[in-house]
């Protein structure tokens, strides 16, 4: 059984929004930072393992909330890394409130890059074993993404050079701040999440121009972010509306 790892975080004032409500890119990044002290703490270094040649890079997202935390409020993240197979590293983190209450769940699908030459690697064993991450040959199923037919709403964004991650390409919080943003101020302030699923399909380089597409149906909203004519991500959002 591999080992969970938790730390307690204090949310920050400048993590949230106008909701006062932490801001769903500042949440993952904070969980991602969690799994990354797991691996410092077995004696992993990540930035050892880009100078290597070796990055771990994250291709798909379900998150199911209760409720996002609050400005302020102390939360309890737990992370553990399941299972990993040739390719895929599965990861799992759940966030608590101070009282133990569960406020929401992510489940994660990982793979290992060359960086060098941009592609695919296999799993190195001798990293999970470090963390006690158990080999298997199952393969972890994510919801099935819908694809855009007709998107109303479409929005374009440069990227920056505070975009770009270790890894040389945008960070994947990035993506979510785009996605979220093309729906516009007052549906996000009339709106919750309840779920989230997404999926990183192409890398965006610094300086690309992206465009991010909507298309809103009754409590779904579906997002693709491209460039090039090419598709980088992909998105569904179940939402309720608040005070629902």
């Amino acid at each position: 059984m591999s080992k969970q790892y938790v730390e307690t975080k204090v949310i920050p004032f400048y993590s949230t929004n106008a909701t006062q409500e932490m801001n769903i890119s500042s949440l993952f990044n904070e969980m991602l930072l969690v799994s990354e002290h797991q691996l410092h703490a077995v004696g992993i270094d990540s930035q050892q393992m880009v100078q290597h040649g070796i990055g771990w890079v994250v291709t798909k997202y379900h998150l199911e909330v209760q409720r996002l935390p609050l400005i302020d409020e102390q939360i309890k993240i737990t992370t553990q890394a399941n299972s990993y197979n040739k390719f895929f590293c599965y990861r799992t983190f759940t966030v608590q409130d101070a009282a133990g209450n569960e406020l929401l769940t992510l489940i994660s699908n990982w793979v290992m890059m060359d960086i060098k030459e941009r592609k695919l690697m296999s799993i190195v064993p001798k990293v999970m074993e470090q963390i006690d991450c158990e080999y298997s040959e199952d393969v972890w199923r994510f919801p099935r993404i819908k694809r855009i037919k007709d998107a109303k709403q479409k929005k374009q964004y440069q990227t920056r050079f505070f975009d770009i991650d270790v890894n040389g390409h945008v960070n994947n919080a990035v993506y979510l701040d785009w996605m979220l943003d093309s729906l516009g101020r007052d549906f996000l302030l009339s709106h919750q999440i309840k779920s989230l699923d997404i999926k990183y399909d192409r890398e965006v380089a610094y300086g690309q121009t992206v465009q991010s597409s909507v298309q809103l149906e009754n409590n779904i909203s579906y997002h693709q972010i491209s460039s090039n004519h090419k598709t980088n991500a992909q998105a569904q959002i179940e939402w309720t509306k608040r005070n629902d």
